[in-house]
């Protein structure tokens, strides 16, 4: 304590140096591109950098655009009546690919997979779209209007039946090479048709009556056009089969 002070006196404090705050202003960061350019000893003004910065966004924007389209959805257009009147022709929809890494499609389900129209010396694949009736190592036979798999007729919603509710959906109709035969599906392939039974070229009249599971696709999941048919399909968030 200073000699100069009495006891009682208060102790003067030591005065408080101001606060000093240091803002440090963030360095604006090249795009990716002109990092590189600049470490291959190419210097790049202001402009280019801005230029640089845009065209790697849209570099960025294809490539997750293809991996979209190659590996997770597909749009798909539909030319003919074959599904009707599921799909009506002109109906546009995307396919869910992803989900099949995970589980496989099951009979009732509509599907897309490729399908060759040319031959085994000139192929021309084509991207089909069927409802799955049966698939390896099941049976298959049409007879009276009914699809029979395994013995047993479909009367689910999914088929096309006598008691079906929509008149355009009532039978399937056993024309083509198939005729009323009984066919095991090979393992490994699936047997398709179309719901318009009557206009519809399917498993009934190709050589080979089966599709091959290398060649499927996906699912339809969501019907895009026309406008007033804008939805989910094909069982996907209870939506009708």
């Amino acid at each position: 304590m200073p000699d100069d002070l009495k006891p009682t006196d208060p102790i003067p404090s030591e005065p408080i140096a101001p606060r000093v705050e240091i803002v440090y202003e963030e360095e604006h960061s090249k795009p990716w591109l002109a990092r590189v350019l600049n470490r291959r000893g190419i210097e790049t003004s202001p402009g280019m950098d801005w230029a640089l910065d845009w065209l790697q966004i849209i570099i960025v924007a294809v490539v997750l655009a293809l991996i979209t389209m190659n590996f997770i959805i597909v749009r798909m257009r539909v030319p003919t009546g074959s599904m009707e009147p599921t799909i009506m022709p002109g109906s546009s929809f995307f396919v869910d690919k992803i989900s099949f890494y995970f589980r496989k499609p099951k009979p009732g389900d509509i599907i897309v997979f490729w399908h060759n129209e040319g031959t085994d010396e000139n192929p021309r694949w084509v991207r089909y779209v069927k409802r799955l009736i049966a698939t390896g190592g099941q049976t298959v036979q049409i007879k009276d209007c009914y699809v029979y798999v395994n013995g047993v007729p479909m009367t689910d919603d999914a088929f096309n039946h006598p008691g079906h509710p929509n008149p355009e959906r009532q039978c399937y109709y056993n024309s083509g090479k198939m005729g009323d035969q009984i066919l095991t599906v090979p393992p490994g392939h699936y047997f398709v048709l179309g719901d318009n039974s009557r206009n519809s070229l399917d498993g009934r009249f190709w050589d080979f009556p089966f599709v091959c599971e290398k060649d499927f696709i996906g699912e339809p999941f969501l019907k895009v056009w026309p406008p007033n048919q804008i939805g989910f399909m094909n069982g996907y968030f209870g939506s009708s089969r």
